[in-house]
């Protein structure tokens, strides 16, 4: 059925939460829409499920069977009713055209993945190549803040939209990435879809603004995890995307960062997390997607 699920994964939000929704129900937006909320905060919040209950068009879903970001885009994407998809982070803030600027390209074809504009509000925006995937050393890079609408290599997982045929062609969110921040997942579904000869086009008019609560959703703020969750997806990322002299180059800045992580933690140890961690992640990218079923659509 023609029209946008919005899905939107959370974890000990609910006061951003609650300002995400109001800003989704007053869209200006002809067509249908939903909103599907996947909590998997550890307490049911009473508050978010009675503000759904308001709406129709609002589903609610405390999980605790699993946890991790791309579970709870798969998850979400299984129980939406509409064609297309858009996933949202929890902590955002948008006009009254983000559904009708992604719904506006993804009527085409040939479109895979509609990236859409982000603003962050508290962090630096910096000056990149839109959307870029620098091959030679693995690393996505994001100025998602500018102008304009053109291709580009991936997008953001505050902001894109795709379609539930692709997700399913594509095998969905890989869920071997969901260890620590879950880091590189949306890139790596972006170059999936890319390898199925789909676009992915930026709309900078798409536009939200990512306030980047200071606490909950994924974040891992142990330097341990965080590097041993950066290593693994990276090291994922380059044996199942990157080919020849740029794959030894993107092993090389992988190090590059370790070390740098070494030297200023003043920690030796890290070098045995990042041995443990590219060695994982080098076995994880040789395998296939995962991608659970939770549920018939």
């Amino acid at each position: 059925m023609k029209g946008i699920s919005v899905v939107i994964p959370t974890l000990h939000r609910s006061e951003f939460l609650q300002n995400t929704i109001k800003d989704l129900l007053i869209q200006d937006f002809v067509h249908p829409y939903e909103i599907i909320i996947v909590d998997q905060s550890t307490n049911f919040d009473s508050t978010i499920d009675d503000y759904a209950r308001q709406y129709d068009n609002i589903k609610y879903y405390h999980i605790t069977d699993f946890r991790g970001l791309p579970e709870a885009r798969n998850f979400g994407w299984q129980c939406t009713t509409y064609e297309y998809i858009l996933y949202i982070d929890d902590d955002i803030q948008c006009d009254q055209t983000l559904l009708s600027e992604h719904f506006k390209y993804l009527q085409k074809e040939d479109i895979g993945v509609v990236a859409g504009g982000i603003t962050e509000v508290h962090k630096e925006n910096t000056d990149v190549k839109v959307g870029k995937f620098v091959s030679k050393t693995a690393s996505p890079l994001a100025g998602f803040h500018k102008k304009g609408c053109f291709e580009v290599d991936h997008a953001k997982g505050a902001n894109f939209s795709t379609k539930k045929e692709i997700l399913r062609q594509v095998g969905g969110v890989d869920e071997n990435l969901t260890k620590g921040a879950a880091l590189y997942e949306e890139t790596d579904f972006c170059l999936r879809v890319k390898k199925m000869g789909y676009k992915i086009l930026f709309n900078s008019q798409a536009h939200l603004y990512h306030l980047a609560a200071a606490t909950g959703g994924c974040r891992v703020e142990e330097i341990e995890k965080y590097l041993y969750s950066l290593v693994r997806n990276r090291s994922l990322i380059i044996e199942r995307h990157i080919k020849g002299f740029n794959k030894m180059s993107s092993e090389l800045y992988l190090l590059k960062l370790v070390l740098a992580y070494v030297w200023a933690y003043k920690k030796k140890s890290l070098l045995n997390i990042y041995h443990a961690a590219r060695k994982e992640g080098k076995i994880a990218g040789k395998t296939s997607v995962k991608c659970t079923t939770y549920r018939d659509e």
